[in-house]
């Protein structure tokens, strides 16, 4: 099982920075810092956005949530944020 943190800014990046060739058996667990002050936006879209497009928006995560994304390609999931610095931790399972 591989985890990691990453920061997540007001940019959309994915969520890795660096390609990975591990695949996921069940999907990629994300966890928002308790720590955050703002909501971070998870999605599978590139062109995700932090609340300001209804077709666009990521799933949001305020401090301490969690999701489970079932997806087999970490490669593939994106994150942006609402305000600079926040943090999130991910395992793929």
């Amino acid at each position: 099982m591989q985890t990691g943190r990453r920061t997540v800014t007001t940019s959309a990046a994915k969520i890795f920075t660096t390609e990975t060739d591990e695949r996921s058996d069940v999907g990629i667990q994300i966890l928002a810092a308790s720590t955050n002050s703002g909501t971070i936006y998870i999605s599978t879209n590139s062109s995700i956005t932090a609340n300001s497009s209804d077709e666009n928006d990521g799933y949001p995560l305020t401090a301490g949530e969690k999701l489970l994304v079932i997806e087999r390609n970490p490669n593939d999931i994106y994150a942006v944020a609402s305000d600079v610095g926040q943090t999130i931790w991910f395992a793929i399972v």
